[in-house]
Order: structure tokens, then sequence, then C-alpha cells
């Protein structure tokens, strides 16, 4: 018999870079920046579990930050990672309130953003209550929500230097908290801070026809989470997945995208139904990530080119911002 005609030529998948983290052994856990080609690097290993950490990248790709919120059972920590030696030290917090986020301005300085809704003298003046700091008098916002003060600082020679002092809200839904503090927006990257590479959902109201055909598709989800399909465009077509309604709107499998007409799950995929997942697009690379697992999947031609087990967090390594601002002669050796 003739043989089969050669496939036609499929145009490579780009490059990427990962950053996840990993059990360190016998305890801790490492930083890891994960090259498509199989070279990895791992930046700094922490003494806290990985599910407590965040991270946060500096505006020139040099250096980052690994911080432990510590989750309400222990008070944050914080550790400063320069990329390029691999040398982790820790960064002691600003001794007041509680650090809530870290990141970094634009000449690469640390910047805390900090809670404080204890110790704090509050006085009436005229029907007005306010709180004393630093002798300065902080109005109390009217709304629902636990009063408080956030303070930001900037991390220099070795010192915390206090920038601002807003009053603020804590404790309820949409209360801002440090999100107040206008030094927040003029952060690079922190420790809160959205990931440019997500992917944003567009809720599919019931008899919406794709939510009808998927509804056909998928018989038995695998969990009985209450929620509803959402879809999320790529320059390949849309991507659907299960969000599970509650406090916080969480993605989850199913997963399902269109492959000759068909609604079927991404190959491979190989994660437990009950998973729930982050979903990032880079290019044509899509990005699904677990508690402690990732694939990596081209778009364009709808197949698996990664996976990684035993990793939490993963995403893609950040893109060099370009700064923009003119930065004074002397903030060039900078990181």
């Amino acid at each position: 018999p003739s043989a089969p005609p050669p496939p036609a030529p499929t145009e490579a998948a780009p490059g990427y870079t990962l950053s996840f983290l990993e059990a360190a052994s016998p305890s801790g856990c490492t930083w890891v920046r994960h090259e498509s080609s199989g070279t990895r690097k791992p930046l700094a290993t922490v003494d806290a579990a990985c599910e407590r950490l965040k991270l946060a990248w500096g505006p020139r790709g040099r250096q980052g930050l690994v911080m432990d919120r510590g989750n309400g059972e222990l008070p944050p920590r914080a550790w400063q990672v320069d990329f390029e030696s691999g040398q982790s030290t820790r960064l002691l917090l600003p001794e007041l309130g509680h650090t809530d986020t870290l990141g970094f301005d634009e000449a690469g300085h640390v910047v805390a953003l900090v809670s404080q809704l204890e110790d704090l003298p509050r006085k009436m003046e005229s029907g007005s209550e306010y709180f004393l700091f630093d002798g300065k008098r902080f109005l109390l916002p009217e709304a629902e929500g636990s009063p408080g003060l956030a303070h930001a600082y900037r991390h220099e020679a070795g010192q915390w230097k206090h920038l601002e002092t807003v009053a603020t809200l804590y404790e309820m839904d949409g209360a801002l908290g440090t999100e107040a503090l206008a030094t927040a927006s003029r952060l690079t990257s922190s420790t809160f801070s959205q990931d440019a590479d997500r992917l944003s959902e567009s809720e599919l109201e019931e008899g919406n026809e794709d939510a009808a055909r998927l509804d056909a598709v998928v018989k038995d989800r695998g969990h009985t989470a209450y929620g509803m399909w959402v879809s999320m465009e790529t320059h390949q077509g849309p991507l659907y997945s299960w969000e599970a309604t509650g406090e916080l709107p969480t993605l989850m499998l199913p997963l399902r995208w269109e492959v000759n007409d068909r609604l079927v799950e991404p190959e491979q995929l190989a994660l437990a139904p009950t998973s729930t997942v982050a979903l990032r697009m880079r290019g044509r690379l899509l990005l699904v990530s677990a508690e402690q697992a990732a694939r990596v999947y081209d778009a364009k031609t709808k197949k698996r080119i990664a996976a990684l087990e035993n990793v939490h967090g993963t995403r893609f390594w950040p893109q060099q911002r370009t700064v923009t601002a003119a930065a004074p002669a002397s903030t060039v050796t900078e990181p």
C-alpha cells in the first residue's frame, strides 16, 4: 500500500517562560523560573507553605518579592529576591498594623501597604468622628464596614519611610481597604495586583444558545457546585468553563473549546473534575493552572505542549514593563 501523505508542516508553538512555586525538601517552598526549553532556575527557597505565598516583580525584571501573608495564623513575613544572583534576604516589615500588600514603585523601591484597625484613638467633634494619628485627624468614612487607617511606606536605605495615610473601610464586600491609598495605584507590580494575562469571563445566562449546547454536551459536570457557564474570548475562538458562585466566584472544570465544530475538553487535561483553575492566555498559548498542576496548550493547533505536576500558582513570567517616567540620573543604578 502507498505510504500516507506526510502531515502538513505546522508552525512550532512559541516559546514561553513560567513562574511557579513548588514544595522544597524537607520543608518550605521554592520559587522557580521555568523555560519552555526545559531549563529551570530556582530563584529562592523560603520557610513557608507554598499555598500562603504571593509574589511581586521589580519593574526591570531583576528582583522580586515573596510574601507569606500568614493567613491570620502567623504575622506576615517577606523576602526580597535578586534574580541574577539567586540570593534572597528576609525583609523586616513595618512594625505598625498589618502589611497586606507589598509591591514595587517605578524606581524599583519596595512599597508596603499596611492596614490598621486596632489601637486607634477615636475622637468626636461637632457630630463627626475621627481618628487621631501622628497628630493629624482622619474623618471616619460613613459607609458600612469596619473603619480603620491604611498606610503606605517605601523601603529606602534599610528603613521604612512613611508616604501616605488615609481613613478607609475593611471587612465588607467592596470595602477598599488599603486600595484607598493613592500609592496603591502607582505600584508597577504587587502581591495583590491582577495578572494581565488572565482571561476575563462573560456569564452565559440560562437559555443562552452556547449554555444550552454546553449542557447538551456535558451530561455530568463531575461536581455539584452551584454556578453557571462562562465564556472567555481568545484570538483562537471562545473557551468555556464552569464558574462556581460563592463568596468569591471561582472557575472550575469542565473546560470546553471548539475543535472541528465540536465542543471538547482540551486534550490530555487530566485534572480532577472538582479542580478549581485559573486561565491565562499569552499570544496563542493557553495556560491552565490548577491548585497543584499546570497545562500549556497551543490554542491555534489545540495541542497540549506541556504538563507540570506538584506546582502552585503557575503563571506566565511577567513581560518587562517599560517604565516611561523620566528617571532622575541618581536612580539609574537602582535594581
